[in-house]
């Protein structure tokens, strides 16, 4: 119990295993706020409009957490695999790029709800489903088979993405 790989590993397994509740939840709500914006705006019914609200308020504090635990996990994978973020940190960066990015949508979506026309606020829910959906959509070749959109190319000590849309 004194060595200290043990507790490294420990801690990452506490914090991936913690992290990995909020995508899900992320991808599942997106979808969900998407659908009352969608009936709201078609129908008109102001109860739809309540309910997005009460889940917008619950995405953005699940996207919080998610950010909260996915920084330090990050850093694991910085500091206890070193050469594995140098090689595939263009491919996980441009997860972390996303995510910032999509973080604009969701103070529109939270905060922009008075400030934005009806259509316009329900853009952004569909901006924001779009790209937690396409976030999780970059990680797949840690599951899929097919990876031909990505190549290790034996003269470069990094991965990189290529021909993204390819597999489509």
């Amino acid at each position: 119990m004194a060595d200290p790989v043990f507790w490294h590993r420990l801690q990452f397994a506490f914090t991936i295993v913690y992290h990995y509740l909020f995508p899900q939840l992320t991808m599942g709500l997106a979808l969900l706020i998407v659908v009352m914006k969608t009936l709201a705006l078609r129908i008109g019914a102001g109860e739809w409009d309540d309910a997005a609200r009460f889940w917008i308020r619950i995405f953005g504090i699940n996207f919080a957490m998610g950010v909260v635990t996915g920084i330090p996990m990050e850093f694991q994978f910085g500091t206890n695999w070193a050469r594995f973020s140098a090689f595939a940190g263009g491919i996980i960066g441009q997860t972390l790029a996303m995510e910032g990015i999509f973080a604009f949508f969701l103070g529109l979506l939270v905060f922009g709800e008075r400030r934005l026309t009806r259509r316009s606020h329900y853009l952004t829910a569909v901006a924001l489903f779009v790209g937690s959906w396409l976030s999780a959509y970059s990680l797949r070749p840690s599951w899929s088979p097919d990876t031909s959109r990505w190549r290790w190319p034996p003269w470069r000590d990094d991965s990189r993405v290529v021909q993204w849309l390819a597999s489509y």
